[in-house]
């Protein structure tokens, strides 16, 4: 007898068996994983694309990180923590170079894109190359611009070279603590194509995040499943529903109905009252926790009359922020009258925006010129009019267009509310949009900083569209000199000091008109656990551990 034989054929057998065996499991696997509820989830409109890297959309931001994955993530207290980068870069670590010029990211061995492909360095010098290439219709590039060459030193080791300092770099690059949060791609999938903007991935993407993204009913819902082989193991819950629902009053009663597991609200999402009621709904829990998101309205600077700095002025100071906020918002609202926050980068209690005083913005306009005749006022035969730009199908911000009418006509400025399905009102400047393309004089926006300390590209000159996010198109040489300083600073002191100068200057020239901070109310059911609101009001940044009662 041939003992080789027989112990190959042996061997075969116990192979074959275990081999059975495991494909019965993993048969059993996804039988419960059908029979499982889904945890059920909402944006609040149907989304622009899935691909993070074309759209600044803020629940696209938020939930794309179920399905994309990150060089790194932020956890519970906003901090930057390892997704795909084995650390997060330090002179301590080895990471930045002393000289601020270099970065090197160390990455996972062990990451698989949803269909199987190995993820590599390759990946993240093509993440790089999509930000930079000017045919992507990226929005904003800030800190990437920046970069002189990103290069594969091997398979799983990417070194970054700058062409200068830039202090907020490690918190910028394909962080989700970023202002604007871009993931890695595919290069695999990618690479050969010219540009992105109309790539079918958009739809459908193949990611490296903890879910798969298995369908996507447009204007319906998204239908996501677990990765079973999403490197930190697979997710607790199976599937996930994310349904489009414009409407915050139309979610809440779906949330009361039973239909959704988690119901969040912002104060630009919807009013206290909203989260009281959601609160009550028996067998829920509920939180409210204070955000980094600072509210404001942008004045389009570059079209009169808000290019004359008394207009301005005049409204910051003829405004009743806190009111309108009070009325609106509730407690989900924090008063403040700059970007920063109290506890946070660079905070200064004495810079603040002047107090509200009608009379003295009154007084303001009558010395420029603008005399009240009749309802509104005039100057040379001209009526002192302007546009508000707003979302349709959102009650806030349609509210809050109410509000800044009346606080406007109260000044004798003839103001209109002109509403824009959001993704006209949002698109990319190259696709006609209202914002970018500066076909507005005022809107209300929120913006969240996340950890980047720089604030500075909301009114730099190289940030106006469609470079980036400056939707004011403020260009201020003053500004432009601080916000150098503190993009290249190594003292943390200096890197403050010349922030301060830009909020100070920004307030003194009435670039904007600041309506404070936001806290965020969430309320899920109460078999839910693991779920972790954080300051930088990334829901999911632990999705993947959420558990439910008896699954």
């Amino acid at each position: 007898m041939n003992l080789l034989r027989v112990s190959r054929s042996v061997t075969a057998l116990v192979l074959g068996s275990l081999g059975f065996f495991v494909t019965l499991v993993a048969v059993e696997q996804r039988a419960n994983a059908a029979t499982e509820p889904p945890l059920r989830l909402t944006s609040g409109a149907d989304l622009p694309t899935l691909n993070p890297l074309l759209s600044n959309n803020w629940d696209l931001n938020i939930l794309s990180e179920l399905w994309h994955g990150f060089l790194l993530r932020t956890d519970a207290r906003g901090q930057l923590v390892p997704d795909l980068a084995t650390e997060v870069p330090t002179i301590a670590n080895g990471g930045i170079a002393r000289d601020g010029l270099a970065i090197t990211y160390r990455l996972r061995t062990d990451a698989r894109w949803h269909d199987g492909h190995p993820f590599t360095a390759d990946d993240v010098v093509f993440s790089f190359r999509a930000v930079r290439n000017a045919k992507n219709n990226v929005v904003d590039r800030s800190g990437f611009d920046d970069i002189a060459r990103a290069i594969a030193l091997d398979a799983h080791t990417v070194r970054v070279t700058l062409a200068h300092r830039y202090t907020p770099a490690v918190a910028t690059f394909f962080a989700t603590g970023a202002n604007a949060p871009y993931p890695i791609l595919p290069a695999h999938l990618l690479a050969t194509l010219p540009d992105l903007n109309r790539a079918a991935y958009n739809a459908l993407p193949i990611g490296l995040g903890p879910y798969r993204v298995v369908r996507w009913d447009r204007g319906t819902r998204i239908t996501l499943e677990r990765d079973p082989h999403y490197f930190r193991g697979p997710a607790k819950i199976a599937r996930i529903e994310i349904a489009a629902i414009p409407n915050p009053n139309t979610a809440l009663t779906v949330f009361r109905s039973g239909g959704l597991d988690l119901f969040s609200i912002t104060g630009l999402s919807g009013s206290a009252q909203s989260y009281a009621t959601a609160k009550a709904v028996p067998h829920t829990v509920a939180r409210a926790n204070d955000k980094f998101d600072f509210d404001y309205v942008e004045f389009n600077v570059a079209r009169a009359p808000l290019s004359e700095l008394a207009v301005r002025r005049a409204i910051v100071q003829g405004v009743d922020r806190e009111r309108i906020m009070t009325i609106l918002a509730g407690e989900l609202h924090r008063a403040g009258g700059t970007d920063r926050a109290p506890g946070s980068f660079a905070y200064d209690p004495a810079i603040q925006e002047p107090p509200f005083d009608l009379a003295a913005a009154k007084r303001t306009l009558d010395a420029a010129g603008w005399r009240q005749n009749g309802t509104y006022r005039t100057r040379g035969g001209t009526t002192l009019a302007l546009e508000i730009a707003a979302p349709a199908g959102f009650p806030f911000f349609e509210s809050f267009g109410v509000q800044m009418q009346s606080a406007l006509r109260a000044l004798g400025i003839d103001a209109s509310l002109h509403l824009y399905p959001q993704s006209l009102l949002e698109s990319p400047m190259q696709d006609g949009g209202i914002l970018t393309g500066g076909k507005f004089d005022l809107t209300l926006s929120y913006w969240s900083p996340g950890n980047v300390n720089d604030h500075s590209y909301l009114f730099r000159c190289d940030e106006r569209p469609p470079k980036g996010q400056n939707l004011s198109r403020v260009c201020d040489p003053a500004i432009d000199r601080d916000a150098a300083i503190e993009l290249e600073a190594t003292d943390p002191a200096r890197e403050a000091a010349a922030d301060r100068r830009i909020m100070r200057r920004v307030i003194d020239r009435a670039y904007t008109l600041y309506f404070g901070f936001e806290r965020a109310g969430s309320v899920w059911r109460d078999d839910l656990h693991g779920i972790a609101p954080t300051p930088l009001g990334r829901t999911f940044w632990n999705a993947a551990t959420w558990t439910r009662k008896g699954s």
